[in-house]
C-alpha cells in the first residue's frame, strides 16, 4: 500500500465539488482553519487520524480512497483474518482505539444504508 499525500488533496477537492463547498466551507465544516485545510489539500501537511475519521464519517468516503491508497483487492475472509492478526499485535489501548474507530465506521455505514433503504421504499410505495 502506498499513501499519496497529493491524492488526499484531490479527494478533498472532489468532496468539495460534490457538495458545492469552497475551501473555506470545507475547513469550517471540519472545524479547522482555512490555512490548515488549504495546506492539506495542497499536499503541504498531513492530516491527523482524527481529521481523517471526521472526513470519512461526515462525507461517507472510503478511507483508502481518501488517502489515495491503491491495493490489490482481497477476499473479505482474507481481509478479516489480516485484520484479526493486526489487532492481536497491538497493545490493549491501541486495540481498543482501533476497534472503537471500526465501530464508528460500521455504525455510520449502517445508518447510511438504512437511510438509503427508507428512501428507496418511499419511492417504491408511490409507484
Amino acid at each position: 500500500m502506498i499513501y499519496n499525500i497529493y491524492a488526499v488533496g484531490d479527494s478533498l477537492r472532489n468532496i468539495g465539488k460534490k457538495y458545492g463547498y469552497t475551501q473555506n466551507d470545507m475547513a469550517e465544516s471540519l472545524g479547522i482553519s482555512y490555512t490548515h485545510y488549504s495546506q492539506i489539500e495542497q499536499g503541504r501537511h498531513h492530516m491527523s487520524m482524527q481529521l481523517m475519521m471526521k472526513i470519512v464519517s461526515k462525507y461517507g468516503v472510503d478511507p483508502n480512497s481518501l488517502l489515495g491508497i491503491q491495493k490489490e483487492r482481497q477476499s473479505t475472509d482474507e481481509e478479516i483474518l489480516i485484520l484479526e492478526r493486526k489487532l492481536k499485535n497491538l497493545k490493549p489501548v491501541e486495540r481498543e482505539y482501533v476497534i472503537s474507530i471500526c465501530l464508528i465506521l460500521v455504525e455510520g455505514f449502517e445508518c447510511k444504508k438504512s437511510k438509503m433503504s427508507r428512501s428507496n421504499n418511499k419511492y417504491t410505495r408511490n409507484v
